[in-house]
């Protein structure tokens, strides 16, 4: 947060005042963001543990406190949570598409969210009805 103040310009002796400032009330609190993007993200929005890993990361936040905000998600089968994303996903598209549209569409956006394509085209394939199409193997 220091270097990002500096990078705007703030003085140096203002920056040191708002950052005691901002961790006595505990607004600099690297766990409590982690367990909260973990939260949102992971849980709520049901992006994928790599995902998730490589944002917080992106955010300077400590990989310790990135693999215990990320134990939140252990028990997740991402199988499961994939399947139930795609189910979401799929009832948003129009009927008129194609199954085969509809399998590379979930696909593309399960792998958007974090997810392997081992485990994003076999739940895009089922999701769409694909498994009686064997050209997309």
């Amino acid at each position: 947060m220091a270097a990002k103040l500096e990078r705007r310009g703030v003085a140096a002796d203002v920056a040191a005042v708002a950052l005691r400032r901002a961790e006595t009330l505990g607004a600099l609190d690297d766990a409590a963001f982690a367990r909260a993007w973990v939260s949102d993200q992971g849980l709520r929005r049901g992006f994928a543990t790599p995902r998730l890993r490589h944002e917080l990361r992106r955010r300077l936040v400590p990989a310790p406190v990135v693999e215990a905000a990320l134990a939140a998600l252990d028990d997740r089968d991402d199988r499961d949570a994939a399947t139930a994303l795609a189910r979401a996903r799929a009832a948003t598209l129009p009927a008129s598409l194609a199954p085969p549209v509809v399998a590379r569409r979930l696909e593309g956006f399960l792998v958007r969210r974090g997810y392997p394509p081992g485990v994003a085209r076999p739940v895009a394939i089922a999701v769409s009805g694909m498994e009686a199409y064997r050209a997309w193997d």
